[in-house]
């Protein structure tokens, strides 16, 4: 991880600190970074599930509303990611066992996600491949 705890809510996205962000970088394909927002508030909303991109060994988190303001800012939020963009980033620096990539697959798979359009492009999710 980095050594420096950066603010990183000038980036749009972690694809626009990506060089910020080199282990999540080797993890995640560019095109799932560009769907990766980091978050921009700050106080964590109570209910709201984070994931902290300086500490991924945390795992995903739900906030009760009364944290602290966080101290560094390398945090997405649950809602503002893609299904399975979020899947791929919470198994991140986690030892997920065979049952547990399958549930993960059966969720996207029974939520009907598939290869999601770009940006620029119709963001509705496309049936699977």
């Amino acid at each position: 991880m980095r050594g420096e705890k950066d603010d990183l809510r000038s980036c749009p996205t972690a694809y626009d600190c990506k060089d910020r962000l080199p282990e999540l970088s080797a993890w995640m394909a560019d095109d799932l970074l560009k769907q990766l927002p980091i978050w921009r508030g700050t106080r964590f909303e109570a209910g709201q599930m984070y994931f902290d991109l300086d500490n991924p060994q945390r795992g995903p988190f739900v906030a009760s509303g009364t944290e602290a303001p966080p101290t560094d800012h390398t945090y997405v939020c649950r809602n503002d990611v893609p299904e399975r963009v979020w899947a791929r980033l919470v198994t991140w620096c986690q030892l997920v066992s065979t049952d547990q990539a399958q549930a993960l697959q059966a969720s996207i798979r029974d939520l009907g996600i598939g290869r999601e359009r770009s940006a620029a492009g119709d963001a509705r999710p496309l049936p699977p491949e």
